[in-house]
């Protein structure tokens, strides 16, 4: 089966146009991934059910959810998931069913559409695609919408069906993965093989300029998240001190039960400090989907000026991919990017 994923992918990925932004679903625990074009999301989660995984993006007036589950009935294809869901969504009187178009792709079923909604007394316009497929034994729904979408938004609906593609989780070769934040610098450090990055979300901050989150999956088990935000900082943080009065002052404002001990990260360069804690009111019971036991907070400065906060979560603190996790922090590294000087 899994050279089927492969062969998808050699056929399906030189279909996506190479300049666009291709954003990433990971599959935790399934050994797979979805990709397509689309914009840049300002943030992104995932959660997991009885159902299954739900990912949800968003990007303005750009969204983008998919799930992921076992197939009703007695399974099929990419066209019985197709018709099982939307024998369901046709049933939706906002539908305008002259806009429906259905159309075929390698790896997926498309179905584009518009929705108005007049309940609210205003008439609101939402172009809409879904794409369903079947793969190894689960049923996949991508759903895209933009509201009140122009012409390039319908057209980028309709390349997000035609890119989209899927495909075995990517080797990670070496150390040092980088990420470009935008011009505050790069951020460089060595992603521990049990995870993978997700998408590099930008939002505006309030006060803080832009700040860019990485979320990074764990490739086995949807409870357990990584998260990161970086942000430029009024604050200068040069000493130990500096960043760890920020650290008590965040575990005093927390909700989050138990006291951790803050331990210091001993970066490449700049300061970090991280404090474990232990959420008590599931220590006792059994842990809910989607719920965690262990949460690592962290705070890292690898340059005076830009400040990261960082999350991670799991059931057990002697998880082995929690633990990786924790100590790649330590190889955190900043790089400084130079500014481009255009010609007149």
């Amino acid at each position: 089966m899994r050279h089927v994923i492969t062969a998808l992918l050699v056929c399906v990925f030189g279909s996506a146009v190479l300049h666009a932004e291709i954003l990433t679903i990971p599959v935790p625990g399934e050994g797979w991934q979805i990709k397509f074009e689309g914009p840049v999301l300002a943030v992104e989660s995932q959660q997991v059910s009885a159902d299954g995984l739900t990912y949800r993006g968003n990007a303005g007036l750009f969204n983008v959810s998919a799930f992921v589950g076992a197939p009703a009935g007695n399974g099929g294809d990419s066209k019985a998931c197709r018709d099982h869901f939307w024998q369901k969504a046709i049933q939706n009187p906002m539908i305008q069913k002259a806009s429906v178009k259905q159309w075929s792709t390698p790896p997926c079923e498309c179905v584009e559409y518009v929705t108005v909604d007049e309940s609210q007394g205003e008439k609101l316009t939402q172009a809409n695609i879904d794409c369903y497929f079947e793969l190894l034994g689960k049923w996949v729904d991508v759903h895209a919408s933009v509201i009140s979408p122009t012409e390039d938004d319908t057209r980028m609906l309709k390349k997000l069906g035609d890119s989209l593609f899927y495909c075995t989780f990517s080797r990670v070769k070496g150390p040092g993965q980088q990420f470009l934040m935008g011009s505050m610098g790069r951020l460089k450090m060595d992603v521990p093989p049990a995870w993978r990055a997700g998408n590099l979300c930008v939002t505006q901050g309030i006060g803080t300029g832009e700040q860019y989150t990485l979320s990074l999956f764990s490739i086995t088990d949807p409870n357990k998240s990584w998260k990161m935000t970086f942000f430029n900082s009024e604050v200068s943080y040069k000493t130990q001190e500096n960043i760890q009065q920020t650290a008590q002052r965040f575990a005093a404002a927390s909700t989050v039960e138990g006291e951790g001990v803050m331990q210091e990260i001993k970066l490449k360069q700049g300061v970090g400090c991280h404090a474990e804690n232990t959420d008590t009111s599931l220590a006792d019971g059994q842990a809910e989907a989607g719920k965690a036991k262990v949460i690592s907070t962290a705070f890292v400065a690898p340059v005076p000026n830009v400040l990261g906060t960082i999350s991670i979560i799991a059931k057990d603190a002697k998880d082995p991919e929690f633990l990786q996790a924790i100590q790649a922090l330590g190889t955190i590294e900043w790089e400084q990017v130079k500014a481009q000087v255009g010609k007149e």
